[in-house]
């Protein structure tokens, strides 16, 4: 897979004065389109980093790549407001006009030029607690944006113990994606990682993990109904309102 990125990395947050007067660091936001063989088919809204990464990432787990193999470049203009994908091979046409209705609207798709792949079982993963107790502190200390702003998400992903990627961005979808996406470019096997996330768990976060082919899932917040039924339908692990406690003085 080739990589062209001009647009680079750009700081995610800057100082600001509210309408009060009051000095805060307020996050970025950044707008780009996502470009699948010259099809338009995300905007998205995120912070200004890693947007090859988040680009990869959102293909896969939403569906439209099973693997990072089918990708053969990712070009990012210089703006970044332009991300073009192409694949090793044509878009399959889709069966049918039906779309997955997003909870947010940093998820949100263009068009459906695609068919999408199937959701699969998650693979089956031994869960040490002691893995979720240093995701829980991790997420618990703060990000350095988080601790900046006190208004982005973020995503961890931990193999056999080692946390390898901490992610962030203003949209919990982004940040799962921007930490996936780093995995697939370094080959790691997302079969074998736990994804921590720091926001709530609707339906299309579960089918992202389910996606990505994570072995678990675990998140500070609480799920849903229905992200409940759709994890247990296809196997996934997935442990809510997993916060770091908090030591009494």
């Amino acid at each position: 897979m080739q990589i062209y990125d001009a647009f680079g990395s750009r700081p995610g947050c800057g100082p600001a004065r509210l309408p009060d007067g009051t000095p805060a660091v307020l996050a970025c936001e950044h707008a780009a389109s996502i470009l699948v063989n010259g099809q338009p088919a995300f905007r998205v809204v995120c912070t200004p980093a890693l947007l090859p990464q988040m680009a990869l990432g959102r293909l896969l787990t939403e569906g439209w790549i099973a693997s990072a193999g089918e990708v053969d470049r990712i070009s990012v203009c210089a703006d970044g407001s332009r991300i073009e994908v192409e694949l090793t091979h044509p878009l399959a046409a889709p069966r049918a006009a039906v779309q997955e209705v997003a909870s947010s609207t940093d998820n949100l798709p263009l068009a459906r030029p695609a068919e999408l792949h199937p959701l699969r079982p998650s693979p089956s993963l031994a869960l040490e607690p002691e893995w979720v107790d240093t995701l829980t502190a991790a997420m618990s200390a703060g990000l350095p944006l988080y601790q900046a702003t006190r208004s982005v998400h973020s995503c961890l992903i931990m193999r056999r113990g080692k946390i390898l990627y901490q992610c962030e961005d203003i949209g919990r979808h982004n940040a799962l994606d921007k930490a996936v996406g780093c995995a697939l470019l370094d080959g790691v096997p997302l079969a074998e990682c736990i994804l921590y996330t720091s926001g709530r768990v609707p339906e299309d976060m579960v089918r992202k993990a389910i996606r990505a082919g994570a072995g678990a899932l675990v998140s500070k917040s609480m799920p849903t109904l229905s992200s409940l039924d759709l994890a247990g339908k296809y196997g996934l692990q997935l442990l809510c309102a997993r916060k770091h406690p908090r030591s009494v003085s």
